[in-house]
Parts: structure tokens; C-alpha cells; sequence
């Protein structure tokens, strides 16, 4: 406040600035237990963020392994309707063979 004296600015005024430059500072500062606080709180949040995704993760691994298995499955139903169809085909094709031996003299 005596610098701002010495400047030629009035007493009341001096102690104006000095009033307001005292307040923005302890109004606006943060301290160390703000500090500590708003680490704790973002550690926390980042905790919950983190044990959210490792869900997701464990969700969606959960859905592909279903997905998988269901299409294996499909898979090998697939193959048993093929090989029974292959089957039948060619069991035609002896009966046939053996019906136009029959038949031709």
C-alpha cells in the first residue's frame, strides 16, 4: 500500500486496491487442501471411468463368445444337413444305376 502512496494516489484509494488485490487473491487461490481434494475427486471419478469400461469389456467378450458359439453350432448343423443331403444324392444315383442295370439286357 505505500508504493501505491508514494505513486500520489490517496490513502482510501491505496487501501481500496490493496482491499481488492487481497480479496481476488484469497477468493480466486486455490489451497492445498482444494488442490488435495479435486486430485481425489478426479482419481475417484477416473477409478469409476476405468472399472466402466473393464464391464463394457467383459460385456461385449461375453457377446462375441455367444456370437461364436452359436455360430458354430449353426455350423455344424450345416454340415450334417449337407453331408445327409451328399448322402442321399448319392444313394440316388446307386439306385438309379442299379435300376438301368436291371432294365438294359
Amino acid at each position: 500500500m505505500q508504493e501505491l502512496r508514494k505513486s500520489g494516489i490517496s490513502e482510501a484509494q491505496a487501501a481500496a486496491i490493496a482491499q481488492a488485490v487481497r480479496s481476488a487473491v484469497t477468493t480466486h487461490a486455490a489451497s492445498k487442501s482444494d488442490v488435495a481434494e479435486f486430485r481425489a475427486e478426479m482419481l475417484a471419478r477416473f477409478d469409476a471411468v476405468e472399472a466402466n469400461a473393464k464391464a463394457d469389456k467383459a460385456e461385449i467378450l461375453a457377446r462375441f463368445d455367444s456370437l461364436e458359439a452359436g455360430m458354430k453350432a449353426d455350423n455344424a448343423a450345416l454340415r450334417a444337413d449337407l453331408y445327409r443331403a451328399l448322402w442321399m444324392q448319392g444313394m440316388g444315383i446307386v439306385g438309379a444305376t442299379v435300376a438301368l442295370i436291371k432294365l438294359l439286357p
